[in-house]
């Protein structure tokens, strides 16, 4: 099942801060109601990486090419990508048909070999991701993500995170805006709300596991053909 639209978010939203009479729509409200709740999603979206968003896409590396856009589209989900707010979780490589992590981070002397062309080593986040050094085959990188939120802006847009979470969040500042007494109690709800959700992007077992940091080994270079 789908979360919630943004129309019946806001109905919900009106109902628990005491203006239900006004209609689904909000009348005059609406704007202030709309841009509560497009906030809640935007805060709670960065509070971590959530596991739901997770998703990657498969790019074929062009010989002599170092710059690549973000994707736009992910294979689990083709209608969001992270050509937004670009959060990159890691970047991997096929190596004879098996996929390795390559590390984030072009040091300052790799720049001077950048030209030197090779299988894909280290990665930049920049306007575009930067991969080091420029290719000299096509390569298969596989880039992990965190997708975007969709648009939030339209009555039968669906929400993103959790419908409940992002309408607490959202009842809790509006209730503040509005200086009604039982505010903190909804802060209190989202927050028990919140560390439930959250603990679900973690393991079964609770642990977070940390992936093998070990550098790819460069082929050696062949005289008369890369130096």
């Amino acid at each position: 099942m789908a979360f919630r639209t943004l129309g019946a978010l806001r109905a919900d939203l009106l109902a628990r801060l005491g203006m239900g009479a006004m209609g689904a729509s909000g009348g005059a409200n609406q704007s202030l109601m709309d841009s509560l709740l497009r906030d809640a999603q935007l805060q709670l979206y960065r509070k971590q990486d959530w596991k739901h968003l997770h998703d990657y896409l498969d790019i074929t590396t062009g010989v002599g090419q170092n710059l690549y856009d973000y994707p736009a589209a992910g294979t689990m989900d083709p209608d969001a990508g992270c050509a937004l707010y670009k959060r990159i979780l890691r970047v991997e490589t096929d190596v004879s048909g098996q996929f390795v992590k390559i590390n984030e981070g072009i040091t300052t002397n790799m720049w001077s070999t950048m030209n030197t062309p090779g299988q894909p080593q280290r990665f930049e986040r920049f306007k575009q991701i930067m991969v080091y050094p420029k290719a000299d085959a096509a390569y298969t990188l596989r880039v992990w993500f965190v997708a975007d939120t969709l648009p939030l802006t339209q009555d039968s847009d669906v929400c993103t995170l959790d419908d409940e979470m992002v309408l607490l969040h959202a009842v809790a500042n509006g209730k503040a805006h509005y200086r009604q007494p039982d505010a903190p109690v909804y802060q209190a709800q989202l927050q028990e709300l919140l560390a439930h959700i959250r603990s679900q992007s973690f393991s079964s077992d609770g642990v977070v596991r940390r992936t093998d940091d070990t550098e790819l080994e460069r082929r050696p270079l062949v005289v008369g053909r890369d130096v």
